[in-house]
């Protein structure tokens, strides 16, 4: 658990659901969320469905669940692998609520946010909420929330080697991100790339 004596910015760091089967997952994401790239913020995690939501896409195509009724059985991944990650992390809690994200940074907690309850009371009620189709994926809902929170700074943990540079605009072709991440994405003012299976820890900034 960290001090908030001095709290910083709040960053949001999205967990690749592709990482959640590696057994080096929680000793790899400590090492990074205590180190160099991320001194000086305060961090609220999200993770990614991973092989939850792969059932939901397989249950989709066998059974043409329709659009809105699998992305509701998504987003309900999405909080199953929040209580699998918090499990993993030391010093963390499960938030419901952005609202709740605050509170625990202040008591010196990790939140991990399980995001359906917001998405489904805020998001869907704006003119611009996020399509239901499978091309909007964790990553562009991270890049949601980042904006919903008011933050600067999102970190993309993922399981690929990255390139040295890529744009904002070029990330979807080369299977970085989802196709609407884009456009999710265009308000923030830091979007950030870490190749967590890479001990350096470095990350790699997605130029606008």
């Amino acid at each position: 658990m960290r001090s908030h004596e001095n709290p910083g910015p709040i960053a949001v760091v999205k967990v690749g659901g592709s990482l959640l089967g590696w057994h080096g997952l929680a000793e790899r994401l400590e090492t990074f969320l205590t180190g160099e790239e991320s001194r000086g913020w305060r961090l609220a995690l999200m993770v990614g469905g991973g092989p939850v939501a792969d059932l939901v896409r397989r249950l989709d195509a066998a059974h043409e669940l329709g659009d809105e009724a699998a992305h509701r059985l998504a987003l309900r991944a999405l909080d199953f692998t929040a209580e699998v990650l918090a499990g993993l992390l030391p010093g963390s809690r499960v938030a419901r609520r952005l609202e709740e994200i605050h509170s625990l940074l202040d008591a010196g907690l990790r939140p991990i946010l399980a995001p359906r309850i917001h998405l489904e009371e805020s998001d869907e009620r704006r003119p611009d909420r996020l399509p239901f189709s499978w091309d909007v994926t964790s990553d562009s809902i991270a890049a949601r929330i980042a904006e919903d929170l008011g933050v600067a700074r999102l970190i993309l943990l993922k399981s690929v080697p990255l390139m040295e540079e890529v744009s904002l605009a070029e990330a979807p072709r080369t299977g970085l991100v989802d196709g609407f991440f884009p456009e999710a994405a265009r308000g923030l003012e830091r979007v950030e790339i870490v190749s967590l299976r890479d001990r350096s820890g470095k990350s790699r900034r997605l130029v606008k």
